[in-house]
């Protein structure tokens, strides 16, 4: 009887280690350097923005992204004043609003990944969710991933703290 516990006892603790390394949980992951510096739990259909000071106008402006399909989509942008080489029609509605102009409806496919690279002083952020804010920063460049990853990888970087 003893020795049938055991073995049971140590299945279930070999499993419970394997799975550590087979099970895969899907993440929003942000990387500088080609390691990961950030990792936030994923749920279907929740969004992140990025936000940062353009270098020539000088004002925040702000594209809003949404994951569908394990991709990554841009959907909105808003900014405070059009400059060189901005769109006027772009997505399915422009309006001014809180003196914002925004740009909605745009459903711009990126992928599963989306690269950026912060200026000298552009102060880049990432929101995600309603209430985390990621300061990124100057001069990096940053990948933003939609991706899979082991569940022993995504318990240790929760546990340091560094996913909501």
């Amino acid at each position: 009887m003893k020795k049938t516990y055991f073995v049971v006892g140590v299945f279930i603790i070999l499993s419970a280690a394997l799975s550590l390394f087979f099970v895969k949980v899907e993440v929003l992951g942000i990387y500088t350097n080609q390691e990961l510096s950030r990792i936030f739990e994923l749920e279907e259909g929740e969004g992140f923005t990025i936000s940062w000071t353009h270098s020539v106008e000088k004002e925040t402006w702000e594209e809003m992204f949404v994951i569908e399909d394990r991709s990554i989509k841009l959907t909105a942008t808003r900014f405070k004043t059009f400059g060189a080489g901005v769109p006027n029609d772009t997505g399915e509605e422009t309006f001014l609003k809180d003196g914002w102009v925004y740009m909605t409806g745009i459903s711009q496919r990126i992928g599963k990944q989306l690269a950026i690279r912060t200026g000298k002083s552009t102060n880049h952020t990432v929101m995600y969710g309603k209430d985390t804010i990621l300061s990124l920063e100057s001069q990096k460049a940053y990948q933003i991933k939609v991706q899979k990853v082991p569940l022993g990888q995504y318990i240790a970087i929760h546990w340091r703290g560094e996913e909501k």
